[in-house]
């Protein structure tokens, strides 16, 4: 007859249930602590100043309802590895002889953890041929029949250990889950803050056209690109500005001071009526 089941083995698998589940109740916590930072970093006010007909607005919609439910669903499943398993012994029976115990299909041994235990741990069965052998022995035995406690300590005991390598192997599929789960919240959350918060546009450059700067103090402005067509610049200092880009047509330049330094009416030119450019002088001396 098989040795009885004693209190330290059954103490033992229990202390390893609780370590399992004590680093699930970890995960809750660590996996609530991403979700609230990913929400408090999207800007999640930001979201009502899109237009609803544009794709950035649908996008981002997608990208919080994806990064959220993800994460719950981690946490979900973290909750679930929490609850308590049950273990009754026609369950070890049916672990046993799932096709799984034997397959060397790595998707079926996963899918039975405890019946593939078993099978590579056959001392656990105590000298039995199998769980259903053991079953069959308690079924048919009378209530003062020999021995009949040790066989119910053995049986007690795998069913202590059925429900500790069930955990642990739910615990080892669920840190792949989690990690799915926190890449896949991540994603979304990513695209909800792209989405909703675009690049502001870039900007056109300032207006400048028939504006009137006689004589306007504009040393070390920046002119870049600006549109200076028709503008008077009579009497102007520009020295130090920089007006690469710029539009010049039809400006009038009369004693005008060119980013460089040089005068405008130095630089006569024939074909324009106001007799000065600042033209080839329209950024500062390196």
């Amino acid at each position: 007859m098989a040795e009885p089941g004693n209190d330290s083995t059954s103490s033992d698998l229990s202390e390893a249930r609780e370590l399992v589940r004590a680093a699930a109740k970890w995960f809750i916590a660590g996996l609530g602590a991403i979700g609230a930072v990913l929400v408090a970093g999207s800007q999640l006010s930001s979201v009502g100043a899109l237009d609803v007909d544009s794709s950035r607005f649908w996008i981002a919609i997608a990208g919080v309802s994806i990064g959220l439910l993800a994460i719950l669903w981690a946490m979900w499943r973290v909750v679930d590895v929490l609850a308590p398993g049950r273990w009754s012994f026609e369950d070890v029976v049916r672990a046993w002889e799932d096709p799984g115990a034997t397959s060397s299909l790595p998707w079926r041994k996963n899918r039975n953890a405890v019946g593939r235990y078993l099978r590579e741990h056959p001392l656990a069965l105590g000298g039995f041929a199998s769980p259903r052998k053991i079953q069959e022995l308690y079924d048919e035995s009378e209530a003062d029949r020999e021995g009949l406690d040790d066989l119910v300590d053995l049986m007690n005991d795998l069913l202590e250990k059925a429900a500790t390598v069930s955990l642990q192997s739910r615990f080892g599929a669920l840190r792949l889950q989690i990690a799915a789960g926190v890449m896949l919240g991540a994603a979304g959350i990513i695209a909800f803050a792209w989405a909703a918060n675009p690049a502001d546009p870039q900007q056109p450059p300032p207006s400048l056209r028939n504006a009137n700067l006689v004589g306007a103090e504009l040393r070390g402005v920046s002119l870049r690109n600006v549109d200076l067509t028709g503008a008077d610049l009579t009497n102007a200092d520009l020295t130090g500005s920089d007006l690469a880009g710029a539009k010049i047509d039809d400006v009038t330049w009369s004693n005008t001071t060119c980013p460089d330094g040089t005068n405008s009416d130095a630089a006569l030119d024939p074909s324009q009526d106001q007799g000065g450019t600042c033209s080839g002088h329209l950024v500062p001396q390196p």
